[in-house]
């Protein structure tokens, strides 16, 4: 009796779903939801937010901006970079992808920060009345693998709203 109890706890704790929060950005009128588990370190930023993970290995951002202001939603991005010593001088490999149904495109840097080589990846969708979502990722390659279950949900979790 005593190992069917324990067979139905796992079974239970097993089958509840890791927690998470779920973020509409901006609050009012948002451009895009997402999800990020409970575990990630959340932060407000100038356009949106960002998440890092509990060992704080990996950057996640994200970041809602107008057309018009595309330009200083970039400018804050290299400023950001240039505060956490990443190398963004070479030009990054830009890519058109299909995320979640959404044509977007990449801004991929395979670059070094303070501990060496490093990614930054920076998606771009747009949101419907002329806005742009912009997705930032930010890690080595071992880190990105360390954390690939986390960072796979909480980008599967994007839904831009048109």
């Amino acid at each position: 009796m005593k190992k069917r109890l324990l067979s139905f706890a796992v079974l239970c704790l097993l089958a509840t779903p890791l927690s998470a929060k779920n973020f509409a950005v901006p609050d009012k009128d948002p451009a895009a939801t997402i999800t990020v588990p409970d575990t990630w370190l959340i932060e407000e930023i100038e356009y949106g937010f960002s998440a890092r993970s509990p060992d704080k290995d990996v950057f996640f951002s994200m970041e809602y901006a107008s057309a018009k202001k595309l330009d200083a939603m970039m400018a804050t991005n290299e400023e950001w970079m240039r505060d956490n010593e990443i190398d963004f001088s070479m030009k990054p490999e830009n890519r058109e992808m299909d995320f979640n149904g959404i044509s977007g495109s990449v801004l991929h840097y395979e670059t070094t920060d303070g501990n060496g080589p490093t990614k930054v990846d920076f998606v771009l969708l747009p949101a419907g009345k002329s806005r742009v979502i912009m997705l930032t990722l930010w890690g080595s390659t071992e880190e990105r693998a360390k954390h690939a279950t986390a960072i796979q949900s909480i980008m599967n979790s994007v839904k831009p709203i048109n």
